[in-house]
């Protein structure tokens, strides 16, 4: 890892520990994670993709030319990744059909992230909104570079396929690319700009850990809302 990466993580002390060893994360890697608490995490997931999506190239459209070209390789892996195909394809393996990419149907530890990174993209530079783009990606590369060497033919189907999603070469190397751009364009970054960049990624690790979290108590309820249920928000789309 280069400068900027070790001075946001060292930042982030024990709050990354707790992302990255969540016991929602621990429990899957064990291969004893509850089904329902899968779906929660995945249902959540999905509203939160299309917004993910819109903040990366909307950080893009506020780099310098010169600066850009630095993420093409980067943006050349983005190309062909298609996450919300894999996780509807999870969720048909597990038998739910209740659940919407829609905005709506997201509670409010998933808004709050998505919302984070929407005024990010709208306020910050470029690469302020990368690093707060970051805590995700690089979160589960490191999740699943701990699958490597394991035994994981015992685990449920959908827990391997899913483990291998981000246990592939690729997630290390989509995360590779966003980093060589990141350390480059803080290479010319000064000191009141690089501790901002620690308070935005420690607030997107802090974000990361309430999702868990919620996916973790299996409950998130919006005010008014009664007990627990599903956000059905149209048909399944």
């Amino acid at each position: 890892m280069g400068m900027l990466v070790e001075r946001i993580k060292s930042y982030a002390g024990d709050h990354w520990k707790a992302y990255v060893h969540h016991p929602w994360i621990d429990a899957m890697i064990r291969g004893d994670l509850s089904t329902e608490r899968f779906r929660f995490f995945l249902v959540q997931d999905l509203p939160y993709l299309a917004d993910f999506a819109r903040v990366y190239f909307m950080a893009f459209a506020r780099l310098k030319p010169g600066d850009l070209r630095v993420y093409r390789p980067f943006l050349q892996l983005l190309a062909g990744y298609d996450e919300g195909k894999w996780e509807e394809e999870l969720l048909r393996d597990i038998g739910c059909t209740d659940y919407s990419t829609e905005r709506w149907a997201a509670f409010k530890a998933r808004e709050g992230y998505m919302n984070h990174l929407v005024r990010m993209a709208h306020e910050g530079t470029g690469l302020e909104t990368l690093v707060a783009m970051l805590p995700c990606s690089m979160g589960f590369a490191e999740l699943g570079e701990r699958c490597h060497g394991l035994d994981l033919s015992k685990h449920p189907a959908p827990y391997q396929r899913w483990l291998g999603l981000y246990s592939r070469p690729f997630q290390r190397q989509q995360v590779n690319a966003l980093v060589d751009g990141l350390e480059y364009c803080a290479a010319q970054a000064s000191e009141a700009e690089l501790a901002a960049l620690e308070r935005i990624f420690l607030r997107s690790v802090q974000h990361q850990i309430h999702v868990f979290d919620a996916a973790w108590r299996l409950e998130d309820p919006w005010p008014g809302s009664g007990s627990f249920a599903w956000p059905s928000v149209g048909a399944a789309r």
